[in-house]
């Protein structure tokens, strides 16, 4: 893939970028929004990623959610924007400031499809997750949205 660094520096960043992603440490997240701002489409992807991975580790919500707003909306490369939307997603009920803006980017026809598409189901996601906190914190299964018990989420989690 091309990129405006060196070739060198720049598979050091992906390099660190995976590393950080697999390792699932929280205290990676400044390290992973500095990443965000380099050049390379590759690296911020890589990153996005890691920053998403990272919600269920405990990582600063607020932090996460200020970071990846912004390549939610609009990133350079259309291939990022979607993994930014996705991790904005798995921070849930944190992200609830940025519904309007996830909607307007799924009715947003300059939009590629998979972007659009992305963009309201993590909209969605994120509403659901935000009433569920304010009912009281239940948790729901990422794959077919029925509400699961307490333990099994903490399970589902480690």
């Amino acid at each position: 893939m091309k990129s405006p660094m060196l070739p060198a520096e720049h598979q050091v960043a992906v390099q660190r970028t995976l590393f950080l992603g697999r390792s699932g440490d929280p205290a990676a997240l400044p390290e992973l929004i500095g990443l965000l701002k380099l050049p390379s489409n590759e690296v911020q992807r890589l990153a996005a990623s890691a920053i998403g991975k990272l919600a269920g580790f405990g990582a600063d919500a607020g932090k996460a959610v200020a970071a990846l707003a912004p390549l939610a909306r609009q990133a350079r490369h259309p291939q990022t924007q979607p993994y930014a939307i996705r991790a904005l997603k798995a921070y849930g009920a944190a992200a609830q400031a940025h519904v309007n803006d996830l909607r307007d980017v799924a009715r947003n026809p300059a939009h590629r499809d998979y972007v659009r598409a992305a963009a309201k189901t993590a909209a969605d996601a994120i509403e659901l997750a935000a009433q569920d906190a304010a009912a009281g914190g239940r948790h729901r299964c990422q794959r077919c949205n029925a509400t699961v018990a307490a333990d099994e989420h903490a399970r589902s989690q480690q």
